[in-house]
Parts: C-alpha cells; sequence; structure tokens
C-alpha cells in the first residue's frame, strides 16, 4: 500500500483524480491569502467536502515588497512570484490565482511567462463594475483605497482627481495615508485597530460623495467584514473567489463524460 501511494504522489495530479487544480500565489500576505481561501470556500455552495474546489496554495512569503520594488524600479518580486506561479505550473495547476492587488501591476509579464490562464483580478474587478453599472461605469465618481505603489501606477485607474471636487482634493493624502496605515496594521497582526479604522475611514469616504470604493489592497479586504457586503464596496478578493469558481465549473473540473463515467462506476 504504501508503494502505491508513493507512486501516486510521484505525480501530483493524481492527487486530483487526473483533475487540474487551481493554483494560489499566498504570502502577499498571509492575512489576505487567508481570506482568500476562506472566501473561496465559502462561496464555493459545496454540500460535502468532496465538492470544494482542488487548489494547491504555496504561501513562501519571502517576497520582496511590492510598493518598495516598484519605488526604486526594482523587478524583483516579479523574479519570485514567476518562481511560484511556474512551481504550481511544474506540479499541474490549471489555472492561476494571486490574491495580492499590487502584484498585478505585473500582470502582464506574468500572463507572458505562463502556459496556464492567470485568473486577473484587477481585470475581473473593472469588467465586474463594468456589468453591473453598465454605460454609467464611465461616470461613476470611484476612489480605489490601496497600497502606495498601486495608487500611484493607477492599478485602478478612474478619472482626474479634479472631477472629484474641492473636499477631496483636500482630504486625499489624508485618506490615502490612512489606507496606508490600515494595510501596515493588518500585516502586523492588529486586526481590531485595521476594522475600526477601516470603518472611520469607508464612513468619512462616503461623507464626500463617493459611489464606489474599491479595497484595492487584499489586507484591506481581509478585515473589512461585513463592509463588504455595501452596496458601494467593491471586494475584488470576492470577485476573484466568483472568477475561480467560474474557471472551475467550465475549465478546472473533469470532462462530463469522464465524470459520468467515474460516477457510474462509484455506483457500481
Amino acid at each position: 500500500m504504501i508503494n502505491d501511494i508513493r507512486q501516486l504522489t510521484s505525480k501530483p495530479l493524481g492527487l486530483f483524480g487526473g483533475q487540474k487544480p487551481l493554483g494560489v500565489v499566498g504570502g502577499m500576505g498571509s492575512f489576505a491569502t487567508a481570506k482568500f481561501l476562506e472566501v473561496l470556500a465559502r462561496k464555493s455552495r459545496a454540500e460535502r467536502d468532496q465538492d470544494h474546489i482542488p487548489f494547491i496554495c504555496l504561501s513562501a512569503p519571502n517576497i520582496a515588497d511590492r510598493s518598495k520594488a516598484i519605488a526604486i524600479g526594482s523587478d524583483a518580486p516579479l523574479r519570485q512570484i514567476l518562481e511560484r506561479t511556474y512551481w504550481l505550473e511544474k506540479a499541474g495547476c490549471g489555472a492561476i490565482a494571486i490574491p495580492c492587488n499590487t502584484a498585478h501591476l505585473w500582470a502582464n509579464e506574468i500572463k507572458g511567462a505562463l502556459s496556464v490562464k492567470l485568473i486577473d483580478m484587477v481585470e475581473i474587478t473593472r469588467k465586474a463594475i463594468e456589468g453591473s453599472c453598465g454605460s454609467e461605469a464611465r461616470n461613476l465618481r470611484s476612489i480605489s483605497l490601496g497600497t502606495s505603489a498601486s495608487i500611484r501606477n493607477g492599478l485602478y485607474a478612474w478619472p482626474y482627481d479634479g472631477d472629484f471636487g474641492n473636499e477631496y482634493r483636500r482630504n486625499s493624502h489624508h485618506i490615502q495615508h490612512t489606507a496606508t496605515k490600515i494595510i501596515d496594521a493588518v500585516k502586523s497582526g492588529n486586526m481590531a485597530y485595521a476594522h475600526n479604522a477601516l470603518a472611520a475611514l469607508i464612513q468619512s469616504i462616503r461623507s464626500i460623495g463617493f459611489d464606489t470604493i474599491v479595497l484595492g489592497c487584499s489586507e484591506l479586504s481581509a478585515i473589512c467584514g461585513d463592509l463588504s457586503n455595501d452596496a458601494d464596496i467593491i471586494d475584488p478578493i470576492d470577485i476573484l473567489a466568483d472568477a475561480c469558481i467560474d474557471w472551475w465549473a467550465t475549465e478546472g473540473r473533469s470532462p462530463p463524460d469522464i465524470s459520468a463515467a467515474r460516477s457510474q462506476g462509484e455506483k457500481r
């Protein structure tokens, strides 16, 4: 029996019955990764353990700080992210998810380097906003909260700040500085402060009159709690989980004939 198990596990796909699991590049940061996996499990609508989406999560958190690297023009994090995606690809994953918004500043490079699909969190978030708002999406007064790199580089690009009025211009630095402090608090495990500070920040932003608030850093998603249920809050982690479930339903699971044959075999 032990030899049979060794032979099976020498080929990772053998553990998944020939199906290609989802690959997750974690560790950016660890709380954000845990939040994504929790949302993925909760939204899967599985009735038993065996119905959940199979995934391999590689959470090796020694990836260089994304914002600091981008600020000095370094691509060190990209190289480290690619090492992890290659590992997951080699392990047999059929698609890759990266629950880190800032890492998607290198989305084009990652897509170009992979032979499997990158489920692009930023791209699908933009499409989700456009899909829910239709032609009005361009006229939305939207703000993204995130790391300094994602804000400076327009990860979730919106109209010129001047379109938001004087009150936003007066408070924009404070808003983003506070968001950065909240992100740092989550990374250091100060969840109670982070949650309360995020709730207060969102109330302050609402008083300015924004239509949508994008949680453009996964650490913010990790501690937003019930705030993500509010109509004006856009949570990319939530949207990424939905997209991964859609991928599994349409591309990841075994072809119908194989599934049906396996099902018939089990009945016998």
